[in-house]
């Protein structure tokens, strides 16, 4: 899903194998292998789940100043200009079907769960492979990838509140530890420790 990082002092860079930027807030698109180079001071990072951008959008580009109160309008669950800047991301796109929004929270509720495609097609009131489209083209992710990343980021607000990270790994539903460092290595390139090990604080907005 794409995600939005501040830098909070200095400029981030994010490369690939194509380009590299160095600006104080980027927004990088879904789906793009790239490293991010963090300065003096830290940064935050924001993912924006169902925000689908433009197929002409840039892997990764620089947001505008007006962003800066971004991570603010975050931390005060402020929901009216979440929505506008989600907006300004993504253009204009009809509202998002309030049955998917709703599977959504619950697979972040209960990620050890693993609700199934059949499931899925019956909230939806649709055959399985019409609900599957529908899922995607809602939220900008498959069903299966929106259970795995709803997992590894329960398994991340677990070990981040200090339970061991094996121990949470099971508990979002994953086979063993070994499967939660493979998993969060695919998806955020870090081991489980590296990762948590530079993080200090983690929020969700419902």
């Amino acid at each position: 899903m794409p995600c939005v990082i501040f830098g909070c002092q200095e400029p981030v860079r994010v490369a690939n194998d194509i380009a590299e930027l160095d600006a104080q807030i980027v927004c990088i698109k879904p789906g793009v292998a790239h490293s991010v180079v963090v300065r003096s001071g830290g940064a935050e990072i924001i993912y924006l789940d169902g925000v689908q951008l433009s197929t002409q959008t840039a892997d990764f580009e620089p947001l505008g100043a007006e962003w800066r109160m971004f991570p603010t309008v975050f931390e005060t669950s402020d929901h009216l200009t979440m929505t506008r800047f989600r907006t300004m991301l993504e253009g204009r796109h009809p509202p998002p079907d309030r049955k998917v929004m709703g599977i959504v929270r619950d697979i972040y509720a209960s990620p050890m769960v693993r609700m199934s495609q059949i499931e899925l097609a019956e909230r939806l009131g649709l055959e399985r492979t019409q609900a599957l489209r529908h899922f995607k083209s809602t939220t900008g992710q498959t069903f299966r990838k929106f259970k795995i990343w709803a997992a590894i980021l329960a398994t991340a607000r677990s070990a981040h509140q200090g339970e061991r990270i094996g121990i949470a790994g099971v508990d979002a539903g994953f086979s063993d530890a070994a499967h939660t460092a493979r998993t969060a290595m695919t998806t955020f390139g870090l081991t489980p420790t590296k990762g948590l090990s530079g993080l200090t604080r983690m929020q969700t907005l419902d």
